[in-house]
């Protein structure tokens, strides 16, 4: 399958880095070039477009179709420049409370930015949730056993009240844990299926097929049915919510707004595609938000929408990240390509 699959997937690839000491960030040595266009054009592609604010964008990006390290750099707008820094190679998440490069994923990193987790696989049924102190590369190991998990835990969200796991194997297991970064105790918190992503708080958005829709997308791989209705969950209160249903729909969580709505991949199946060969039609794909149960609001429809992901909120929008280059979506200036250089975001543009 392609790009929608490692959106299904995105927090598992992220939370199951191996743990590694943080990379100081700093100022050399460093490589700056400037790529004149898209390596990895598009059908629908957008021109280039300049900014009018000044900030540096943090990005990683891989090379030689994954064989190396990751690559860090910034991107500095509004000259759009790009400089690598090299003393950052492999990380993808830019610490900035500390200015360093960590080799997890957002996710699982504290608020704060003093910490963050991932987990080791021991025997017999028994695991190891890793706290790691940023600052000073203190590797603290929590051991857990008795959860009965058939294949290792993923951090799903380094919260404010502790750390949640899953089980993640292709695509997450049912059930949400919590674990307390201090003491190490854990317990289950939700046995919710479908889980998508973290919105703070205590606040899960999840996906599930609607047994009234007779059209669902198949995915004919292990990804199965892709979801066509997202529901907010509180697990404080256990309330649930039908966030967007549409019929006949993949819809695919990629990230959150700076408001806290969800961004949606809404992918539609390919009624002409031959056996065995991929079932959807990315031609259609439509990139949305959701902002309440009512109201939805297309950022893009077509070709280019399936590119989009892991995107990152701040005061300027949302940035993207795709094999061809940078995006920035505002409601005042809709989609705009901002650089070709390809990568995701590493956190917001300071």
């Amino acid at each position: 399958m392609r790009r929608w699959l490692v959106a299904v997937v995105v927090l598992t690839v992220a939370c199951t880095q191996s743990g590694q000491a943080a990379v100081k960030s700093s100022p050399s040595p460093v490589q700056s070039f400037s790529p004149a266009q898209s390596p990895s054009p598009v059908p629908g592609d957008l021109p280039l477009s300049r900014v009018a604010f000044s900030c540096r964008l943090p990005i990683s990006f891989s090379t030689s179709l994954g064989r190396l390290p990751n690559q860090s750099a910034f991107i500095a707008f509004p000259a759009a420049s790009v400089t690598i820094d090299i003393s950052g190679k492999g990380g993808s998440y830019f610490d900035r409370a500390f200015s360093r490069w960590l080799t997890v994923g957002r996710e699982a990193v504290s608020p704060d930015g003093a910490h963050y987790a991932y987990t080791e696989l021991g025997d017999q049924g028994v695991f190891y949730v890793h706290v790691v102190d940023v600052l000073t590369g203190d590797d603290r190991a929590l051991r857990e056993s008795g959860s009965g998990f058939n294949f290792q835990p993923s951090v799903f969200d380094y919260a404010s009240e502790g750390i949640y796991i899953v089980q993640a194997f292709e695509r997450i297991q049912a059930g949400l844990w919590l674990v307390d970064p201090t003491t190490g105790s854990m317990r289950q918190v939700s046995d919710v299926a479908g889980l998508q992503l973290s919105a703070g708080g205590g606040v899960f958005w999840t996906g599930e097929v609607n047994p009234a829709d007779h059209n669902p997308v198949l995915t004919g791989s292990s990804a199965g049915t892709l979801a066509d209705q997202i529901d907010r969950l509180d697990i404080r209160s256990g309330g649930k919510a039908t966030w967007l249903y549409r019929p006949g729909a993949g819809l695919v969580i990629v990230g959150l707004d700076v408001q806290g709505h969800p961004l949606i991949h809404a992918y539609v199946g390919n009624p002409q595609a031959p056996p065995k060969t991929d079932p959807i039609d990315y031609s259609a794909t439509e990139l949305l938000v959701a902002r309440d149960p009512t109201s939805q609001k297309t950022i893009y429809k077509g070709a280019l929408a399936e590119t989009l992901n892991s995107p990152v909120a701040d005061s300027h929008g949302v940035w993207f990240g795709s094999p061809q280059g940078i995006y920035l979506y505002s409601d005042a200036g809709g989609l705009q390509k901002v650089s070709n250089q390809p990568g995701y975001p590493a956190n917001g543009c300071f």
